[in-house]
């Protein structure tokens, strides 16, 4: 179940699961590089704050996003950029509010927006924002590759 299976504006909640979902795995990927490497905190209810303090705020910032995204598509009757702008505008809102400035969350909202412009592009277009890279070495089924450097001569 992802974002892309249902076309915009229909299926609001499976859209705000899906986004929340992959958010909120960032904010624990967020925290742990913070607990570990930048804010070390002493104890067990330090780390949890720490914790909470960048999964939560991530983890809205991509319901806001699927949410007014769906919300304006469905209100608005059209599918167009201005709807992901105001979705991705909404999730740097999210973020500037938990930052707890305006100074961070204008331009956050901002560039969100934008970014969400340009995914909304890559849907339409057909483009690959982030291509399919295939890993042959290293993967399960390396076996069946011929990495050797001079093939045999048959």
């Amino acid at each position: 179940m992802g974002y892309t299976d249902h076309p915009d504006g229909k299926e609001c909640f499976q859209k705000i699961w899906a986004c929340t979902k992959y958010s909120g795995m960032l904010g624990l990927v967020v925290s742990t590089y913070d607990v570990l490497m930048y804010t070390k905190p002493q104890g067990y209810v330090p780390t949890l704050g720490a914790y909470l303090r960048s999964t939560v705020p991530l983890a809205g910032a991509g319901a806001a996003f699927a949410a007014v995204t769906c919300a304006s598509t469905a209100l608005r009757g059209k599918d167009d950029k201005l709807n992901y702008f105001l979705g991705g505008s909404s999730a740097g809102g999210i973020i500037g509010v938990a930052a707890r400035s305006f100074r961070v969350g204008v331009p956050t909202a901002f560039f969100l927006g934008v970014c969400a412009i340009v995914y909304k592009d890559s849907k339409d277009c057909g483009w690959k924002l982030f291509p399919e890279v295939t890993h042959r070495v290293g993967s399960f089924d390396h076996i069946n590759y011929d990495f050797t450097l001079q093939k045999p001569h048959k």
